[in-house]
């Protein structure tokens, strides 16, 4: 464990389908862990693409834990999703 106390996610293939959020800007490999599912893209179209800081939590699912790649700054709720995850506080 490091020192936020993220696990090592383990690699998923760049073509894993995943939802993208419209309202608070997370992805998930699951439609249902966040607030407005806009489109379905794959891990390759969102880990590694520097954006805009993300929100600190999700409107919706305030009680999700959310997770920032250290490398680019990309939001998910499945941290398999980045390629260096760290848990947002």
């Amino acid at each position: 464990m490091d020192e936020n106390n993220t696990k090592k996610p383990f690699p998923i293939h760049k073509d894993t389908p995943a939802f993208f959020c419209i309202e608070c800007g997370a992805v998930s490999l699951l439609a249902s862990n966040i607030c407005k599912p806009h489109g379905r893209g794959t891990k390759a179209d969102w880990c590694g693409i520097k954006h805009a800081a993300r929100p600190d939590k999700c409107h919706n699912h305030v009680n999700n834990l959310r997770y920032r790649c250290k490398k680019c700054g990309q939001a998910s709720v499945t941290l398999e999703l980045l390629c260096d995850p760290e848990k947002m506080e």
